[in-house]
This record gives C-alpha cells, structure tokens and sequence, in this order.
C-alpha cells in the first residue's frame, strides 16, 4: 500500500458505521433522543464490539447508525509481533461496495470514517485500499465439505458471486498455554433471539442486487 495512505490512517485511525436507522429529520430532540437509546439497547446485543449510536455521521438529516469506536487499522500478530493491516475498511467502504452487486438493505450497510472528523474515507484512499486488496487476490475453488481455517491477521478474505445457501459459522481460536497471547476481555452474549428477529427483517426489506455505479 502507499506508505503515505498508510500513515494517513494509522495517524488518523478509522471508525466503521455497523447499521443505518432512517428517523424523520422533524421528529423533536428528546423523542430522538429516546429512539436512539432504544437501539442503543436493541443494536448493541446483536454486535460483539463497542458502538456509539450517532445521528448523521454520514450527512444525511435524521439518519441514526451504530458506529463503532476509534481503532488502529494497523495491529500486530499476536505470535509473530510484525505489524498487519487489521481491519475491514475494504469490505465496508461505501464507495467500494456500491461499485459491486450487493444484495443487503439499507439498514445493513456500513461506512468507514477518519476517527478523527467523521467524514467517510475518501475515494483515493478507498481506491489504494482496493488496489491494495486485489493486488494480492488468490483464488480457492472449494466443493462441499471442504473446510478452510483463515488467519485473520495474515490474511484478508472473502468470497465471489454464487448461487444457492451459504452456511456460514465463525469461531475465533485463543491460546490458554500464553496469557500474554490473550485479551483480557470476556464477553459471553445471548445473541439467538435478536438474531432472529432482525434477520427476519432483513429478509422482508427490498434488495437491489445491481451495482448503481460503474
């Protein structure tokens, strides 16, 4: 990546933007005020991760997202300690995924902002992202039953288009012989019945499964 794209975002760290919730710009503060600490309440179960609720990050009136707190994009392995690029700016840009076939609704697209003005990441630097992430593409077909384990500090990964279900489960891998590989937070979440429920809304919103933009 360009060394001075690097050092502009590990300067300014980067926040990412989770969900969207619409609310009528005229609604009066306090009753704002009350839907935003009710998704407070709602959104947060559903994320393992610490999120700030703000109204408008992304300029448009009344707009409500789930944002998540300042972070690095650059962290270390945790055996090897070599600095890696640690986060997901290249899947959640909006100005990348709008240049691609996405079926998810409104309410579930994301945005990556500088942490330290709010304003989405710019088109160069999303482009550098980009270049950066393709240039290193290698492609694995898999047939069922295959398994495929990813270091995720190694390796950034996705998937292309395809058709049918999709099942997919995340486990993330600790090292109880090395406290000093651990975090020292724990969080144990009941997450099935949120789950649930705003999956079936995601499955009853409209998709456009067309990029709009070239």
């Amino acid at each position: 990546m360009d060394p001075a794209v690097l050092q502009k975002l590990y300067d300014r760290e980067i926040r990412i933007s989770v969900s969207n919730l619409d609310i009528p710009p005229a609604f009066p503060g306090p009753l704002k005020e009350g839907i935003k600490i009710a998704v407070d309440k709602a959104v947060a179960p559903k994320f393992d991760m610490d999120l700030e609720m703000i109204y408008e990050s992304d300029g448009k009136p009344g707009r409500l997202q789930a944002v998540e707190t300042a972070e690095s994009p650059i962290n270390r392995h945790p055996v090897t300690g070599l600095p890696v690029w640690f986060n997901n700016a290249h899947n959640h840009a909006r100005k990348l995924r709008d240049r691609r076939p996405c079926g998810v609704p409104e309410v579930g697209m994301t945005e990556v902002f500088y942490a330290d003005t709010m304003e989405p990441l710019s088109l160069e630097d999303c482009q550098e992202i980009k270049r950066a992430s393709e240039s290193c593409i290698t492609a694995l077909a898999m047939e069922p039953g295959d398994v495929l384990l990813v270091d995720n500090y190694r390796a950034l990964h996705g998937r292309d288009v395809f058709q049918g279900d999709r099942y997919h489960a995340v486990s993330w891998f600790t090292w109880d012989d090395n406290e000093e590989w651990r975090g020292e937070e724990r969080r144990i979440v009941e997450k099935n019945g949120m789950n649930k429920v705003i999956n079936q809304m995601m499955d009853w919103l409209p998709k456009d499964f067309e990029s709009d933009q070239s």
